[in-house]
């Protein structure tokens, strides 16, 4: 069965994964620096740039695209179960935590062009498809990512800069110790966050379309740890009806973005339970509105510092409801290669 290959590259309990992930983030920093400079150097330059994922690998890829594309580098991001075909004209950049997300090994092994793979597993079936290789470097982790998210952001972010910047920024490397500090700084926040979300019917993660994946993200750990339905929207398409089924219990989470606190005064004017992550201005509103400032030293590390803040709330809220956040209810649907596919 493919879940026996898949569990093979080692995982860490949730609990562990989400304490230990800033400590280790600040160890991984410098050698994925240098493994990004290598991966920018052997694929070059690109005219323009195709990112393939599924799952939270596609959630990570968001905000290096926009990076790209801001700079000069035209750059999509396409879900692997849609991509394709493909010319040569651009490269390709196809990232799987694990390597053997059948989606978007079968996209590699059919493209044409030059093939950058971005795993964890280094020895595994993606790896092999592609002509370059970017690894995390096999570090455990946990079932519902916690490291292997976050390392992925890191590691496609530092591509991108070194294709844009000639080096990755040199903030990465001090990463690790202020998510450590945000952490401990909003650990009452994320257990007000936590209760909030043990009693909501339904959570909505809103975020602008350069971070997108911060809400797609979101939405899936919360999914997967906590089990309350949990959906991802971009900013400006939910002002566009998605929030007219706001509800009571609906737990509203957003990113502040493009509409200049519209979203977080329209639902605040009815009551609704808002936390709204904040990176900019300050914004009017109600008092049922918790505000986390989300303090990054640019937009590339906002998607590590809300996965943090979710992870803390993920593991509060699993705790609360009972539920074992190492516990799948349905792990072996196919989505990965076995042994020799």
């Amino acid at each position: 069965m493919s879940v026996n290959a898949f569990l093979r590259q080692g995982f860490v309990p949730f609990e562990e994964g989400v304490l230990d992930q800033a400590g280790r983030l600040t160890g991984i920093a410098p050698v994925l620096r240098e493994r990004a400079l290598a991966a920018a150097a052997l694929v070059g330059r690109p005219a323009q740039a195709t990112f393939i994922g599924i799952g939270a690998s596609l959630a990570a890829l968001a905000a290096p695209v926009a990076h790209l594309s801001a700079r000069g580098i035209p750059s999509v991001r396409l879900n692997a179960a849609e991509a394709g075909p493909f010319d040569d004209s651009a490269t390709l950049v196809a990232l799987s935590q694990s390597g053997r997300s059948r989606e978007t090994v079968d996209v590699m092994r059919a493209a044409p062009g030059r093939k950058l793979a971005v795993v964890n597993v280094t020895d595994s079936p993606m790896a092999a498809a592609a002509d370059s290789v970017l690894t995390l470097g096999d570090l455990p982790d946990s079932l519902a990512s916690t490291i292997g998210f976050t390392a992925s952001v890191m590691a496609v972010s530092m591509l991108a800069e070194t294709w844009t910047d000639g080096e990755p920024s040199a903030s990465w490397l001090s990463l690790g110790e202020r998510l450590a500090e945000f952490r401990t700084a909003t650990s009452e926040r994320a257990e007000e966050i936590a209760d909030l979300l043990s009693a909501a019917s339904i959570i909505d993660l809103v975020a602008p379309a350069d971070q997108h994946g911060v809400a797609e993200g979101g939405a899936l750990l919360l999914r997967e740890v906590t089990r309350v339905p949990a959906a991802s929207f971009e900013t400006r398409q939910y002002l566009h009806g998605l929030m007219e089924s706001t509800h009571p219990s609906t737990l509203h989470i957003v990113l502040d973005g493009p509409d200049d606190g519209q979203i977080v005064r329209a639902l605040g004017s009815l009551g609704r339970q808002i936390v709204e992550l904040r990176t900019g201005t300050h914004v009017t509103h109600g008092e049922r509105t918790l505000v986390v400032p989300i303090e990054a030293h640019s937009p590339l590390e906002i998607p590590v510092f809300v996965a943090a803040l979710l992870q803390q709330v993920a593991l509060r809220s699993a705790r609360a409801r009972g539920i074992d956040p190492d516990e799948f209810l349905f792990l072996d649907t196919g989505t990965k290669l076995d042994d020799g596919e």
